[in-house]
Formats: C-alpha cells, structure tokens, sequence
C-alpha cells in the first residue's frame, strides 16, 4: 500500500450528509473488497493519511476505528494498522465439513498431518466412543487444517479403528476423511453434538496458526454419531478467533406450533 492509492483516488464530499470518516470507511472497504488492498498489507500512517486527504486526525482515526470494529483492520501494538485476514465463516445450524465448506468459501483446503497412529484410547476417550472392551483400539489423526494455504484450525480426530480397519494408509493431506469414511467404509455422519468455548491460545498452538501466544481462540469438540445411533467420531479442533466466524439461524418459539424448520438441526450446546 503506498501513498498514491489514495491520492487522487478519493474524493471527499464535505457537503455529503455522509460523515467524512463513513467516505473514508467506505473507500477503504471498496479497496478490500475489490482486492486492491490485500490481507496484510500495512495501512498508511493516520498522520499521513491527514495530510494526503486534508482531513483532522480525529476523523482518520473515527474511520480506523470503525474498521477495527468490523474486523477488516487489525492492530498491533507498535507494528500499525494492517488489513486483516479474511474470516472463515462457519454455519452451526446444519452439518459442518471443513473441506466442503472452503470450497463453498472458493478456498482451496488442504492439511498438514502432524501425526497419525492406531492407539488403545483412554479411559475418558473409550467412554465417549462407546468402544467395546474387545476393541478399544482408535485410529488417531492430528491435523492441520489450511485454506489458501492459510492455517484455519488444528484438528485432532479419534474413530473407533474396528469401523475403519487400514485407514492409516490413506494420504488426508488432500483427500477428505469424510469422503474416505463414506466411500470406502459405509460410514455416514447422521448427527453430531459440537460444544464451543473461547479460550485463550498455547505457545505451541500459536506457532502453528501463526499467531501471538495468548491470542483469543475457540475450542470445538465434536461427538459424531451413525444413523444407526453408534458414536464413529470424536474431534477436538482448535481455531484461531479472528479467522472465525459462526452463523446461526435463531426462530421464534411459539407454543404448539412448529417454528424451526426440518432440515434444520440445533445439536449445538455453546
């Protein structure tokens, strides 16, 4: 970003029933928009953007602010003003796929594998998959998941190994375990109950998503079940919340009559 993108490219109307700060606002959200500022790029210094617009620092900084606001800018303490990345969004009130979702978003998915292994579960996981004493073998999957190459999440999935025997030689950096679990195992997700809750990032976490230590994030479980009622997966996922955003339909309740349409299902506890 350099001077000249603003510079002859913007014209303040003072006699505008649009405050000055909303016109800045909304060219720089046009320049986002149509690509011309990209996620990343460093904003002009507030003192020079006074200056090339002939505007007061008070203005400048109403229009920042309200950039900040609606998350198209990010600071950082003694760096400046950035355009911020893109947020992810996620809808909550139906079936959620990663892979499926990017692409819908014209994101190109993808995974880092940072380990998979067959493992005797736990006793808190063997309980949450219901496994069978003669079974208690998972086939365990962490990942990282990317959009663009960007890191979205950090994903570590569990399914009980005797629904899936020899999953571990298929390649999830680029082929969806949804897919696989459908194509070649018959294995179809029904319903799953997910539990969101914000928490604050690790350093190891962090790293990853290429982010500050502490940052703010959210902490997704899931707990998958077959339309035959069984539990075939359990997903902890770790997501950083400026790259996150979740929809949901909300309907008025009105008692004996049905408000919420079928094919919607809540099974979100937040």
């Amino acid at each position: 970003m350099v001077k000249e993108d603003f510079t002859g490219a913007i014209n303040m109307q003072l006699s505008s029933s649009i405050p000055i700060y909303e016109q800045l606002a909304n060219f720089i959200r046009l320049k986002v928009r149509t690509n011309i500022f990209k996620p990343g790029d460093k904003m002009i210094p507030e003192n020079d953007l006074c200056e090339l617009l002939g505007i007061s620092r008070t203005t400048v900084r109403q229009a920042m602010e309200l950039l900040v606001d609606e998350g198209l800018i990010i600071r950082y303490r003694r760096k400046g003003s950035f355009i911020a990345e893109p947020k992810m969004k996620r809808p909550i009130n139906n079936l959620y796929n990663f892979s499926a979702n990017m692409r819908e978003l014209h994101a190109i998915p993808s995974s880092v594998i940072l380990n998979q292994e067959i493992i005797a579960a736990h006793a808190d996981l063997a309980e949450i998959l219901q496994l069978p004493t003669t079974h208690p073998e998972v086939f365990q999957l962490d990942r990282l998941r990317c959009a663009d190459e960007r890191p979205v999440l950090i994903e570590r999935t569990s399914i009980p190994y005797y629904l899936c025997p020899g999953i571990e030689q298929y390649d999830f950096t680029m082929t969806s375990l949804y897919q696989v679990l459908s194509q070649n195992y018959a294995l179809n997700l029904y319903h799953a109950t997910e539990t969101i809750a914000a928490v604050l990032l690790r350093e190891d976490e962090a790293k990853l998503l290429r982010c500050r230590a502490r940052d703010a994030g959210y902490k997704i479980t899931r707990i998958s079940h077959l339309d035959t009622g069984f539990v075939y997966e359990y997903t902890h996922s770790i997501t950083r919340a400026d790259m996150c955003e979740f929809q949901m339909e909300l309907y008025r309740t009105v008692p004996g009559k049905a408000n919420i349409p079928d094919n919607i299902q809540r099974n979100i506890t937040l």
